[in-house]
């Protein structure tokens, strides 16, 4: 009899530590749900911005190729302030970083939740943060040049009248006078080859952002295929 309440006991006790567990493992994956649906959001708006973006990189390309005086490159560069800016979305690391620190991977009882979990750890990690990378390298060529093809000068007083909004033709006369005060000390020949190389850079810079949105997509499937898996295992809404 003894032997038999010790062992009622055990069994007893085991069980609620199953229970407890199971419990553990169904608010590690209600948060871990909330936080993707957080994510998703934010997402979606990346995504979305780097449509924007390669919008307004056409623009100023073809601005480029069709500009027949510096006052049409002048109109484009509002585009091109538009091209240059970024976003990096960051996902909510909350639920994964406790699941690691506290070894709560070892609760998720299904598998495939849990090597999905740490393949979408993996691709925010690697490929997200390396394109950001060699984002900036391309950023930093890109700028470079415009500083050298762009007259700052002209472009900050046509800012201060019109923002970046496109200057109407009235103006034309004014913005002639200032291309044709300021001194340009670059022959034309070599501001020529300069433009070249500045467009084949900003189309680089083009497709480098077609790399990340290509990693923003990627994300978004594994992101969907976890709040699905998610949602229909562990009955959360």
């Amino acid at each position: 009899m003894l032997f038999l309440a010790v062992f009622c006991g055990f069994l007893a006790e085991y069980q609620l530590e199953h229970t407890i567990e199971h419990q553990r493992e169904k608010q590690y994956m209600s948060t871990m749900l909330e936080d993707l649906k957080s994510d998703s959001s934010l997402l979606n708006f990346a995504i979305k911005y780097w449509d924007n973006i390669n919008n307004d990189i056409d623009s100023v390309a073809d601005a480029i190729q069709l500009a027949v005086t510096p006052k049409d490159l002048i109109k484009a560069y509002r585009h091109l302030n538009n091209a240059l800016n970024y976003y990096s979305f960051s996902y909510n690391d909350r639920t994964i970083a406790q699941l690691k620190n506290s070894g709560g991977f070892r609760l998720i009882r299904e598998k495939e939740v849990a090597n999905k979990i740490i393949l979408f750890d993996q691709f925010n990690n690697d490929a997200i943060i390396n394109i950001a990378r060699q984002h900036n390298f391309f950023y930093e060529t890109v700028v470079q040049l415009r500083n050298k093809v762009f007259v700052e000068e002209i472009i900050n007083k046509i800012y201060n009248r019109h923002a970046y909004n496109l200057p109407p033709r009235s103006v034309n006369s004014w913005i002639d006078s200032m291309i044709n005060e300021s001194k340009n000390p670059i022959p034309a020949e070599t501001q020529s080859a300069l433009m070249f190389e500045f467009k084949n850079a900003l189309l680089a810079y083009r497709q480098d952002y077609t790399n990340m949105k290509w990693g923003y997509d990627n994300l978004k499937i594994k992101m969907d295929e976890l709040i699905t898996l998610i949602k229909e295992i562990y009955r959360l809404k």
